[in-house]
C-alpha cells in the first residue's frame, strides 16, 4: 500500500506541471536506467494526457524491454500516437530509437529496427541533436542491423575502423557496457569470432578494474559463445562459470537466456547431455516468458537436436516442429510479430494429444490380443503404401518442377560472353541445388561499352530462382545509365513486387574503353588486379540488397582500367566456402591467389580460383552457389 502511495505523489507532483517540453527529462539511453522504476500501469492509463503521462509511458516502454519485448512495443506504440500528435520532439526520437532497438535485440526484425532508426535519425538531425550518445548508438544498432541483413563486408570494414579507438574509449564510459565490449559482439554477428574473442577479452580485463556497481557480465557470454562457435567447449565453460554471477547481477533476462543457451551448446560440445538438456529447458523458458523469439528459437533448435541425438524421438518432434513453426511465421511479413503465440499453441496441441492417447489406450485394452495385431499390421501396411505411393508422386512432382525451374534459370544467363577486341572475358556458375540463386549477364551498348552484372539472391532453390527471372526481367526494363541509377531504379521494382523475405545483392561494372564504372548493392568485394605493379585492390562500397529500403542510394566509383589489368566479380560462395572443419576459405586467400594469377588469360584466372577452392572443399560439395565474371584488358 505504501508504495502505491508514493507512486501517486509523484504522480501528482507531475501531473501539476502541466504540458511544458522546456522541463528537463532524463531520456539516459543505458537500458539498465529503464529498470530503475517500476510504473504503476493502472494509475498510469488513469492519468490525463500530458507530457508527463507520455514520459511515464516511456519509462515503463524501457521497464519490460527485457521483461517482455511484446509489452515494451505495445507501449511504446501508445507513445508514438502521443508524440507526434502533440510534436514532443525529444521524447520522440527517443522513443523511435527505443523501438529501433527493441525490435532489433528481441525480435531479430532487422527491416523493422532500420527503419526506426532511419526515422530517430531524420528527427534528431531536424532539430540538431544527431550527435554524442544518441548519434553512437543509432550507428550502433544500424551497424547489427546491416550484420543480421547479411552485409558481412561492409559491418567488416566499419568494425575495423571503430576498433581503432575502442578501447581508449572504454576507460571512462559513461554507461554499463563499454564500446570495447560491444565491438566484441558485433564482430560475433559477421562470424569473425577470432576478433570477437580479442576484444572480448580486453573488455574482461577492463571490467575486473571496475567497481561492483559498473561490472558488465554481458562479454562472458560473447567470448564463450564465440569458443563455442570454435568448438573450443571447456574454454567456453571456464568463462562461463568465471561470469555468470555478473551477468545474473545485472538482471537483464535477455542475457541470461542467451547465457544458458551457450551453457547447453557447451555441454553438449563435451557430450554432457544431461546438463544440456537442462540449460537448454532454462533458456527456452525464459525466452519465453519475455517474448524472446531468437531465445525461443536457437533453444528450441537445440533441445530437437540434443534429443534426436539421444533417440528421444517424440520429444525431438516437439521442439523440431516447433523451431520450424517459429521459423514459418518469421518468414511472413504480416506475422512476424505473431510467433510468439505459437508456443501457447504447442502447448494445447500436447495437451490433445495426451488426452488422444489416453483415449487411445483405453480402446485397446477392450479388444483382443490377436484382433489387435491383425488389425493394426493391416492398418500399417497400408499406411505405409500409401504413403510411399504419395511420396513417390510428390518426388516426381518436384523433379518434374525442379527440371523446368533449373531449364528456365539457365535460359536466363547469357549463351555466349561479349566480343570486344581489347577484352577478353569468361564467366562460371556451380549452383549448390538444382536451382541457385546466383545470376550473371552481360548488357553490350551502341557506344561499344558493356555492362557486366553479378548477382545472388536470398538463398538458393526455387524462391531465389524467383528472384533471379525478377532481377533479370528488370534490368531488360530499364535503360542505360550510370550503374548506380540502374541499383536505384532496380530497388525500386524488386520492392514493388514485393516477394517478401527475399532480397537480391547485385553489383554492376560499365566497362569502357578506359575506364569502368563500379556500384554494388551487398555484395562481396570487386577484385581489380593492376598489371603495372602487381597488386589487387578491393571495392567494398556496399548498399543494401534490393529489395530492402525503397529509397536506398547507391554509391558509384570510377577506376582506370589499363592494359593487363584484370577485373573479378563474384558471389560469396567461394570466399566462403568451408572446408571439413568448417573454416573459411576467406577473403584475404582469395585475394593473395588473384594476385598470383594476374597473367592468367580470363578462364585461367577461373580455372586457378575454382581448383584452389575445391581442394579447400575437400571432396565436399559447395553449401552455396559459386560464380565468377572475369573481365582482362588485352
Amino acid at each position: 500500500m505504501k508504495k502505491y502511495v508514493l507512486i501517486l505523489l509523484v504522480f501528482t507532483f507531475l501531473s501539476n506541471q502541466g504540458f511544458s517540453q522546456e522541463k528537463k527529462y532524463n531520456f539516459n539511453l543505458d537500458p539498465s536506467s529503464g529498470m530503475s522504476l517500476k510504473d504503476s500501469i493502472d494509475i498510469i492509463k488513469q492519468l490525463p494526457e500530458s507530457d508527463n503521462k507520455a514520459y511515464l509511458l516511456y519509462r515503463l516502454s524501457g521497464y519490460y524491454f527485457f521483461k517482455n519485448a511484446d509489452s515494451s512495443i505495445y507501449y511504446g506504440k501508445e507513445l508514438e500516437k502521443y508524440t507526434t500528435k502533440n510534436d514532443f520532439k525529444e521524447l520522440q526520437y527517443n522513443n523511435h530509437f527505443a523501438m529501433g532497438q527493441l525490435y532489433m535485440m528481441m525480435k531479430s526484425n532487422f527491416s523493422l529496427s532500420l527503419y526506426y532508426m532511419n526515422l530517430a535519425k531524420k528527427e534528431t538531425e531536424e532539430i540538431n541533436a544527431y550527435k554524442g550518445d544518441i548519434k553512437d548508438n543509432i550507428e550502433g544498432i544500424t551497424i547489427q542491423c546491416y550484420a543480421g541483413l547479411g552485409s558481412y563486408s561492409k559491418v567488416k570494414a566499419i568494425l575495423d575502423e571503430q576498433a581503432k579507438t575502442a578501447l581508449a574509449n572504454s576507460y571512462n564510459y559513461a554507461y554499463k557496457y563499454t564500446p570495447v565490449g560491444m565491438l566484441g559482439q558485433m564482430y560475433a554477428q559477421i562470424k569473425e569470432y577470432d576478433s570477437s574473442i580479442s576484444f572480448s577479452k580486453k573488455a574482461i580485463e577492463l571490467d575486473r578494474t571496475f567497481p561492483k556497481e559498473k561490472k558488465w557480465g554481458f562479454p562472458y557470454f560473447v567470448i564463450s559463445d564465440a569458443y563455442v562457435n570454435k568448438k573450443e567447449f571447456q574454454k567456453a565453460l571456464d568463462y562461463l562459470y568465471e561470469g555468470f554471477h555478473e551477468i545474473v547481477d545485472n538482471n537483464f533476462d535477455k542475457d541470461i537466456a542467451q547465457t544458458y543457451n551457450v551453457f547447453a551448446n557447451a555441454h553438449l560440445g563435451l557430450r554432457h547431455i544431461d546438463s544440456a538438456i537442462y540449460y537448454a529447458n532454462l533458456s527456452f523458458k525464459l525466452s519465453n516468458k519475455i517474448a524472446f523469439t531468437e531465445g525461443v528459437l536457437s533453444s528450441s533448435e537445440l533441445l530437437a537436436k540434443i534429443y534426436d541425438e539421444n533417440h528421444q524421438i517424440d520429444s525431438a518432434f516437439k521442439y523440431l516442429k516447433l523451431s520450424n513453426a517459429i521459423k514459418d511465421e518469421l518468414s511472413d511479413k504480416t506475422k512476424v510479430n505473431e510467433a510468439e503465440n505459437i508456443t501457447l499453441n504447442e502447448e494445447l496441441r500436447q495437451k490433445q494429444k495426451e488426452e488422444e492417447e489416453s483415449r487411445r489406450k483405453k480402446l485397446i485394452i477392450g479388444f483382443s490380443l490377436f484382433f489387435i495385431i491383425g488389425f493394426t499390421s493391416y492398418t500399417l501396411y497400408n499406411r505405409q503404401a500409401r504413403k510411399a505411393r504419395a511420396r513417390k508422386r510428390e518426388e516426381d512432382r518436384k523433379n518434374k518442377e525442379l527440371k523446368a525451374a533449373r531449364d528456365l534459370q539457365l535460359s536466363m544467363l547469357p549463351k555466349q560472353v561479349p566480343q570486344r577486341s581489347d577484352l577478353d572475358i569468361a564467366a562460371f556458375i556451380r549452383s549448390s541445388t538444382e536451382v541457385g540463386g546466383d545470376y550473371y549477364d552481360f548488357f553490350p551498348q551502341e557506344d561499344g561499352s558493356i555492362f557486366s552484372v553479378c548477382g545472388d539472391a536470398t538463398g538458393h532453390g526455387v524462391t531465389s530462382g524467383m528472384m533471379v527471372s525478377v532481377t533479370k526481367a528488370g534490368l531488360n526494363g530499364i535503360d542505360a545509365q550510370a550503374p548506380n541509377k540502374i541499383l536505384e531504379r532496380l530497388n525500386k521494382v524488386v520492392k514493388k513486387i514485393d516477394l517478401g523475405t527475399l532480397r537480391m545483392s547485385l553489383n554492376i561494372a560499365q566497362i569502357n574503353t578506359s575506364n569502368i564504372l563500379l556500384s554494388s548493392a551487398a555484395m562481396p568485394p570487386i577484385y581489380l588486379y593492376k598489371a603495372k605493379n602487381k597488386s589487387v585492390l578491393d571495392f567494398m562500397n556496399n548498399g543494401l540488397p534490393l529489395g530492402g529500403l525503397k529509397q536506398e542510394q547507391f554509391i558509384q566509383e570510377d577506376i582506370q582500367f589499363e592494359q593487363g589489368d584484370v577485373l573479378v566479380q563474384l558471389s560469396d560462395g567461394l570466399p566462403e566456402a568451408p572446408n571439413l572443419a568448417g573454416e573459411m576459405y576467406d577473403y584475404d586467400r582469395l585475394k593473395q591467389l588473384i594476385q598470383d594469377n594476374g597473367h592468367q588469360t580470363a578462364q585461367g584466372m577461373i580455372d586457378a580460383l575454382m581448383a584452389s577452392v575445391d581442394e579447400w572443399l575437400q571432396g565436399q560439395h559447395n553449401p552455396d552457389d559459386i560464380t565468377l565474371v572475369v573481365i582482362k584488358k588485352k
